[in-house]
C-alpha cells in the first residue's frame, strides 16, 4: 500500500468523519474558520466539538467559510444552528461565507437563509461569491 505524501495527510482538523476545519484568519475578537468536506449525521457532533475548540478565546463575530464544504444535511444544518444561538447568547454573531451548490440549495430549503439567525442578514448576495446567483 502507497503511503500518502505530506500534502495529501488529513490536515490537524481532519476527523477521518468526512470534513476537515481549520483557522484561517482571527479578525479583530473573532475568527473565520474555513470547512472542507461534509456536515452531516456521521460527523456533526465531531464537527461541532471542533468549532468550539477554534473558537476559545474569541469573543466577536464568528465567520463559517463553506466555499469548499459540499454536502450539509438537516443534522448538519442543526449543528449551525446550534452554533448560531451559542453564538447569540454570547451577544456574538456567527455568519456563512461562500455557501454555494448543494448547502446553499439545503439552506434556502430550510428557511434559514431568511431567518434571521445568521449575521448575513438574508441577503442572498452575502451566501456566494461576488453575488453570483446559483440559480442562473
Amino acid at each position: 500500500m502507497k503511503e500518502k505524501s505530506a500534502s495529501q495527510r488529513p490536515s490537524a482538523g481532519e476527523l477521518g468523519s468526512g470534513f476537515s476545519l481549520s483557522r484561517v484568519a482571527r479578525d479583530g475578537d473573532g475568527a473565520t474558520l474555513a470547512i472542507s468536506g461534509e456536515i452531516d449525521i456521521a460527523n456533526a457532533d465531531a464537527f461541532t466539538d471542533e468549532v468550539h475548540s477554534h473558537l476559545e478565546g474569541a469573543d466577536g463575530q464568528v465567520t463559517l467559510d463553506l466555499q469548499n464544504c459540499h454536502f450539509i444535511d438537516s443534522t448538519g444544518l442543526r449543528a449551525l444552528v446550534a452554533l448560531a444561538e451559542e453564538q447569540r447568547a454570547r451577544a456574538q454573531t456567527l455568519k456563512l461565507s461562500g455557501v454555494t451548490g448543494g448547502p446553499l440549495r439545503v439552506l434556502e430549503l430550510s428557511g434559514l437563509l431568511d431567518s434571521g439567525l445568521f449575521a448575513n442578514g438574508g441577503e442572498s448576495s452575502a451566501w456566494h461569491p461576488a453575488g453570483l446567483s446559483p440559480h442562473k
